[in-house]
């Protein structure tokens, strides 16, 4: 009986003994579980924020892949509007080379049109200058007469073409010498007659004034009569106020009774009224 107790005791003892190695065990790996789980835990969150800062990325980079392909279509969008303003530029310029083209065409043409109206016109004034001469040449056989800038002068002095005192009365000589001069005209053309009537220093000046109008318009009607058109006619009376030379001698005083036709050249270089000759 004794005995039995020493086994039960050292029975119960081992048992005890075991008891605590399982206690201890189960400890020991409940704590290694623990551990584990933790590590585990702290896997699963490093992946959770991994997976978040990803998932941050991705949408920071599908943010710029939209801002790109943005910008892509905003420069294809800038490329094509460059092109068509490429486009309508080339078009420009090749319609300002046509229009330089053209006007470099026209002004060549407009020089060569130039120096062939600048031949004719040096060969129109020749012919008019031999014409002019010949004029003068045969007019000057009648009465004196000499070239001006604007066409020439005919000059009727008192001596060769008078009229009687305070008289506009055209005598048989006068009018003799007006039809010589009418016939060379007939025959011309292209110039304008003003017709000037002048006195002596004899009586008022308003007097002689209207008596070299009346004088003057007496060589007018003549000419008319003889044929020559009266459009291409002015007169003018200039009474005492143009003497041809100085003084009062009687030599003087006849030199400056005149009429004078001044024939201005309207081919050419007719400007006006012909100032009064001199």
């Amino acid at each position: 009986m004794k005995r039995f107790e020493v086994l039960l005791s050292a029975f119960a003892a081992l048992l005890a003994v075991a008891l605590i190695s399982l206690s201890l065990a189960g400890y020991k790996s409940l704590k290694s579980m623990r551990a584990e789980l933790r590590e585990i835990t702290a896997k699963v969150d490093g992946a959770i924020l991994m997976a978040q800062q990803e998932a941050t990325a991705a949408s920071l980079a599908s943010q710029r892949a939209d801002q790109a392909a943005a910008q892509a279509r905003q420069a294809a969008s800038q490329a094509q509007i460059a092109a068509a303003a490429r486009q309508q530029a080339e078009a420009e310029k090749q319609v300002a080379d046509a229009g330089r083209a053209q006007a470099l065409s026209a002004a060549q043409q407009a020089e060569e049109n130039a120096r062939r109206a600048e031949a004719e016109m040096a060969e129109m004034r020749r012919e008019r200058e031999e014409e002019l001469n010949r004029m003068q040449q045969a007019l000057d056989r009648v009465a004196p007469t000499h070239r001006t800038p604007n066409g020439m002068v005919i000059v009727l002095p008192d001596s060769t073409f008078r009229f009687a005192f305070d008289s506009a009365e055209l005598n048989e000589k006068n009018r003799e010498l007006l039809s010589r001069i009418a016939g060379i005209l007939l025959v011309s053309k292209g110039y304008g007659l003003a017709i000037y009537g002048y006195t002596d220093d004899v009586g008022s000046a308003e007097y002689n004034q209207q008596l070299s109008v009346r004088r003057a318009k007496a060589v007018e009607d003549y000419l008319v009569q003889s044929g020559i058109d009266p459009s291409i006619i002015t007169i003018k009376g200039y009474g005492k106020t143009s003497p041809l030379v100085p003084g009062t001698s009687a030599a003087a005083r006849a030199k400056n009774r005149r009429v004078e036709i001044a024939l201005a050249d309207t081919s050419i270089r007719y400007m006006g009224e012909a100032p009064p000759p001199r």
